[in-house]
């Protein structure tokens, strides 16, 4: 697995995803704005994502959420293993600030079904489910219906699914960052031409030195007869 850092985020996964996605390429505008969001927002939880390109549709979903057993997030990741059996691209994704007008950040490279394993193996559960109104939050438990407005604390501004454990998720997240820090360095442009068919082929010259070196090294190899080397 390779990771790309300090790329123009949105440029690089609009490129990936005009390779593997067909249908529903509209889809990746949400993805923008979750991005986009995501660097306003003082949340480190909010500045890591999982990227899913498929053949109809992107999906952006939250790293921290993916890590909840059943959350909406986690369910969207497991979906395509699980039901579709649908060759997707994935790819976790680090928001780091603005430059020059682009959103930059690390893209890591990730083997969907691989991923999609250690997820399973590694979800938390949840405790509850925390909802943030206009004028305060109040708790409920998992699954239950979410009231978008509240006859007492106004309309529903966010809500985000607890694990039993915040220790623990907080550990899990800081591994998954060290053990994406240690991926081979890689070129995003490469990667794309790559996915592309595209990639740069050797020039006939480049061929043919090529070939000669190929040819030098074999004769090298080649044990000299023993009357060469007798004294």
């Amino acid at each position: 697995m390779q990771k790309f850092e300090n790329v123009d985020i949105l440029k690089s996964l609009n490129a990936v995803m005009h390779t593997k996605t067909k249908y529903y390429k509209s889809d990746f505008k949400y993805d923008v704005e979750t991005f986009k969001e995501a660097l306003e927002s003082q949340k480190p939880e909010d500045k890591n994502y999982i990227w899913i390109s498929r053949e109809s549709g992107t999906h952006c979903l939250r790293e921290r959420d993916v890590f909840l057993k059943n959350s909406g997030q986690n369910n969207t990741l497991c979906f395509f293993a699980e039901q579709s059996r649908e060759n997707v691209l994935a790819y976790a994704v680090e928001v780091v600030g603005m430059e020059q007008g682009k959103l930059k950040g690390n893209i890591y490279e990730l083997n969907y079904p691989e991923y999609y394993n250690h997820v399973k193996n590694s979800a938390l559960p949840i405790e509850n489910t925390k909802l943030t109104y206009d004028y305060g939050e109040k708790i409920q438990e998992p699954g239950s219906f979410v009231q978008p407005v509240d006859s007492h604390l106004g309309k529903l501004i966010s809500y985000e699914e607890q694990p039993k454990d915040t220790a623990s998720l907080s550990d899990l997240l800081r591994n998954e960052k060290n053990i994406r820090e240690n991926f081979k360095t890689g070129n995003i442009k490469e990667h794309i031409e790559k996915l592309s068919g595209k990639e740069k082929k050797p020039s006939i010259i480049e061929g043919l030195k090529a070939s000669k070196k190929a040819q030098n090294i074999k004769k090298e190899k080649i044990p000299q007869k023993k009357q060469d080397i007798s004294l």
